[in-house]
């Protein structure tokens, strides 16, 4: 063999090794991020979506709102996530109207005032943050919301002239109720992904948050582990097949009197990257596109039409898995409140319930069957299965004083 022959293969030989080694590293890295989503769900109960939510985000760059009422661990779930990554500054504040400029982007450095210099010590706060906790996001003034703006849009904070890049990945708002004032809206837009937080539904699942049961392990992720998945992220193709069904999702959200800003579409291709690293694919497949859902609506009663429209395009099954999810919900939080309202009537509302539960789960075993043969994948119905089924057994219990 030539020279070149030997030296051409020792190079083709070695960046396979290379390749080989930064696939098995990114496998690594999907792994530890796996593991933290699963005790993020282990330690914060009936919170799989904003757990989901807040991991894209981070790989993706991106900002997520956290909608509902005070206490409901949104606070510290994102407190949680945040020191499952070394390294990462994290800020948390409360805004309210009397909240000053300081308390977020530093108090203004007093030996700078003696050199005719307006600038803020920066240490600790928003400016140096990596991921930050923004309690009540649409409750601060005017002054706070335009440099939070510039932050969050364009990673960049004005001090004393000089324009600072700041380290920002990701923001996670929380607000009680919607901004009401055109000045909020721009703001509001940049959340890229949005979610309504309920209250804990299922007994089973309160009596595991009144327990407090923390997860075996608590599996850490480095800065630069995370920068690594970043790159991985921003660098998964986009097919043209899922850039037109973006296309058809605009088209049907607009015949359904829903308009989106081009900025949040442009967003979802990036969070659709995420998903797709996170599901281990090299490419964005249309069983990505479901987290659409949580980023087209602005409104909370858009949410059962976005599902509608994302889910009937990407995915039919998940659209059925959700109205018979929906279904049996209802049912079990009728039977269960005629119960504490008036005991007397437990065997009426069983009685009334079970028959509801029995086709429910009828069907969704049929659907489970169809699934299954047309070679989809089968974990949202059997976790659709699994929690239709404990509605049932608690409505049993409760109503009839039945044990399956």
């Amino acid at each position: 063999r030539s020279l070149y022959h030997v030296v051409n293969q020792y190079t083709i030989e070695d960046k396979r090794r290379s390749q080989n080694k930064m696939r098995g590293n990114m496998t690594n890295i999907n792994a530890k991020i796996k593991a933290i989503s699963d005790e993020l769900n282990q330690e914060f109960v009936e919170r799989h979506d904003e757990i989901n939510g807040a991991i894209l985000a981070l790989l993706s760059k991106n900002h997520v709102l956290y909608l509902g009422s005070p206490g409901t661990a949104k606070s510290a779930l994102i407190d949680t996530l945040s020191k499952k990554v070394d390294a990462a500054n994290y800020f948390q504040w409360l805004l309210t109207k009397f909240t000053v400029p300081d308390e977020l982007f530093g108090a203004v450095s007093l030996k700078g005032l003696e050199n005719d210099e307006y600038r803020r010590i920066t240490t600790h706060k928003l400016p140096e943050a990596h991921i930050a906790f923004v309690d009540e996001i649409f409750k601060g003034s005017s002054a706070i919301l335009n440099t939070l703006l510039t932050i969050v849009n364009e990673r960049k904070f004005h001090n004393n002239g000089a324009i600072m890049t700041v380290p920002l990945i990701s923001v996670f708002g929380a607000s009680n109720e919607l901004p009401e004032s055109e000045d909020l809206s721009a703001l509001y837009d940049r959340m890229g992904l949005r979610y309504v937080v309920k209250y804990i539904s299922e007994d089973a699942a309160m009596k595991a948050m009144l327990r407090g049961t923390k997860p075996a392990t608590s599996t850490k992720l480095t800065l630069t582990e995370l920068i690594q998945a970043q790159a991985e992220v921003a660098a998964i193709p986009v097919s043209d097949i899922i850039l037109d069904n973006i296309i058809t999702i605009r088209k049907h959200m607009k015949q359904e009197g829903i308009i989106v800003s081009d900025r949040r579409y442009r967003m979802s291709v990036e969070i659709l990257k995420a998903s797709a690293w996170l599901n281990g694919n090299t490419t964005v497949t249309e069983e990505d596109m479901s987290i659409m859902v949580h980023i087209l609506w602005a409104q909370p009663t858009e949410i059962k039409t976005v599902q509608r429209v994302v889910l009937s395009l990407v995915n039919p099954y998940l659209n059925k898995i959700i109205e018979y999810v929906d279904m049996a919900a209802e049912i079990y939080t009728v039977a269960l409140n005629l119960v504490l309202k008036d005991a007397s009537k437990a065997g009426a509302a069983g009685s009334e319930a079970v028959p509801k539960f029995k086709k429910i789960i009828e069907s969704m075993a049929g659907l489970k069957l169809e699934i299954s043969k047309a070679g989809k994948d089968q974990k949202a119905i059997d976790d659709a299965i699994a929690t239709v089924n404990s509605q049932y057994k608690e409505v049993l219990a409760k109503t009839l004083g039945l044990k399956l």
